[in-house]
């Protein structure tokens, strides 16, 4: 195959250039759209690990009775055994809140208002063991589990991912069919030199060394300036995508592991579009010569 990609330059030369082929920009724009979806699906799939080892643990705590049954409420988690760590909510900071909702009012109503306190359990506790004692015992208390809470949207973010798996494999598939027609019009672009060349005594390998060669090039330009625009693209949207996570996870968006993935993907393109190139133009100059 090495000799197929790199033929002597007298053959080479008898080849004619074609400055407006139509391959490296499939390759490019192909190679831009899955760089782009890519790292949007490692991100979402991030998000989700992310989300669910942040709330693993984690539990909300609501009293909604008279202030005897928040204290009640906070004595009876501090002394159960599955408890780490129960943290009240200050008034002051559901005051903030409601006054993004209801401005300087907030300030002045007197408004009931719930206690608040985030639960964290100790590993392998069973908190929902200890929320139905805690009902049973003090019924304005309800303690609830950050899973459960954002069950929905985990449910959501991980029928996005299979869906970017989805859209990846179509796009291959796309890929795979816009090459096979790009190395059908080139055969067709050159079949005079290519026709000439063969009664001459070239071999079918040289031929197909010469076209696959062209095709090799544009794949591997088409994927470079694709990967680099996708690139500045990525770039650009994890900025503000950093703060969706803020307060659940200093990890960033996209890993090591992730940006050596990315980074293969623009060569798994070009590999692909190479070997497809390769596999029509056998099969159409087995057919035609």
């Amino acid at each position: 195959m090495k000799a197929g990609l790199f033929p002597p330059p007298s053959l080479r030369r008898l080849l004619p250039d074609q400055r407006r082929r139509s391959a490296p920009w499939i390759v490019g724009l192909m190679t831009f759209v899955s760089l782009v979806v890519g790292a949007a699906g490692i991100s979402v799939i991030g998000a989700v690990r992310d989300l669910q080892g942040a709330a693993e643990g984690r539990w909300s705590l609501q009293v909604t009775g008279i202030p005897a049954d928040a204290a009640r409420t906070t004595a009876m988690l501090a002394a159960a055994p599955e408890v780490a760590e129960v943290k009240p909510v200050p008034e002051a900071e559901l005051r903030k809140t409601l006054r993004q909702w209801l401005g300087p009012a907030a300030d002045t109503l007197d408004l009931p208002l719930p206690a608040l306190a985030d639960v964290t359990m100790k590993s392998g506790a069973d908190g929902a063991a200890l929320a139905r004692r805690l009902q049973a015992a003090i019924p304005a208390a309800h303690l609830t589990s950050y899973s459960a809470e954002l069950r929905p949207l985990l449910a959501t973010l991980q029928g996005l991912a299979l869906v970017v798996v989805g859209l990846l494999v179509v796009l291959a598939a796309a890929l795979a069919g816009a090459v096979t027609l790009a190395a059908r019009a080139t055969l067709e672009a050159n079949r005079a030199t290519l026709d000439v060349l063969h009664g001459i005594g070239a071999t079918d390998a040289q031929l197909l060394g010469l076209v696959q060669r062209r095709l090799a090039i544009d794949a591997l330009v088409g994927s470079a300036v694709g990967a680099l625009a996708a690139a500045l693209v990525i770039a650009l949207a994890l900025i503000p995508a950093r703060g969706l996570l803020a307060g659940w996870s200093e990890r960033p968006l996209l890993g090591p592991s992730d940006l050596l993935l990315l980074i293969l993907l623009p060569f798994a393109q070009a590999a692909l579009a190479t070997l497809v190139a390769r596999w029509t133009l056998q099969r159409t100059l087995a057919a035609a010569l």
